[in-house]
């Protein structure tokens, strides 16, 4: 596997002009030019699993570097990565932030051949603010102009719910919004409404991690979309990480083991 200095980094790709900013994309690769395309036609062994790592920070804040670790493990682990950048919510309101997330996912696939990506095992793990985005993006179809297929998902500490009373910002204006949402526009950013229980399973496996201890994003969340996926007949796993705050998956304590379980969930889902 390759070590960190074996990981080229394209950094602040240009993947679409904004009128509020430029939407880039940072792509980690193997140090080595690809030779294979992702198409089913002819995968070749040098293509590789694609993760796109999308950032949290309550729609409000956050940007491409979060996951810079993360990637960095993913091209050791196998995969191509990638950051992709969104509207925050004072730039635009929803649904600009998913429809960036997924055209983010789009362009990336559109470039299979010059990053090495195998088309067909596509990935999103998302944190807080961009697991509510990764899951939506994995659970919506194209209800927000996503093409590419979606083959496995992972949020950790992610709002899914937020009809709900038991997140950071119920009963609150949400930076997702110009003044407060009608229950239409909640349940449409709502991750759990694309989950229909009447349907064949068609979600993507999917591991959702929380931490027992957070503070800002209630663990039932996690475990009511967990719930839901099950009743589903969808392929879903649950964590409720203990001693584990909001922001777990970045400490050094947890990092070890929570690594370990996102990239063997990633490897046996595909």
């Amino acid at each position: 596997m390759p070590r960190s200095s074996d990981v080229l980094v394209h950094r602040s790709r240009t993947i679409a002009d904004r009128e509020e900013r430029t939407l880039t994309a940072d792509v980690y690769c193997p140090d080595s030019p690809p030779t294979g395309t992702g198409d089913s036609a002819g995968t070749s062994e040098v293509a590789r699993p694609l993760v796109v790592f999308v950032y949290g920070g309550a729609w409000e804040t956050g940007s491409t570097g979060q996951f810079a670790r993360w990637a960095l493990d993913a091209v050791e682990e196998g995969f191509v990565a990638a950051e992709v950048s969104y509207r925050l919510g004072h730039e635009a309101p929803f649904p600009a932030q998913i429809e960036d997330v997924c055209e983010g996912i789009d362009w990336l696939i559109d470039r299979a051949d010059e990053f090495g990506i195998d088309s067909d095992a596509v990935t999103v793990v998302g944190h807080s603010a961009g697991a509510h985005l990764a899951l939506l993006a994995a659970l919506s179809d194209d209800e927000f102009g996503r093409r590419t297929d979606i083959d496995a998902a992972v949020g950790v500490s992610g709002v899914y719910d937020l009809r709900a009373d038991d997140h950071e910002r119920a009963g609150e204006s949400l930076p997702l919004f110009d003044g407060r949402p009608s229950a239409a526009e909640l349940r449409r950013c709502s991750p759990i409404t694309y989950v229909d229980d009447d349907a064949d399973a068609d979600a993507p496996p999917t591991l959702l991690l929380h931490g027992s201890e957070d503070s800002v994003v209630a663990p039932g969340q996690s475990a009511r979309l967990a719930d839901a996926l099950e009743a589903a007949g969808n392929e879903v796993e649950y964590d409720a990480v203990a001693a584990a705050d909001h922001v777990f998956l970045h400490s050094s304590y947890h990092y070890p083991a929570v690594r370990k379980q996102v990239f063997s969930f990633l490897r046996e889902a595909l």
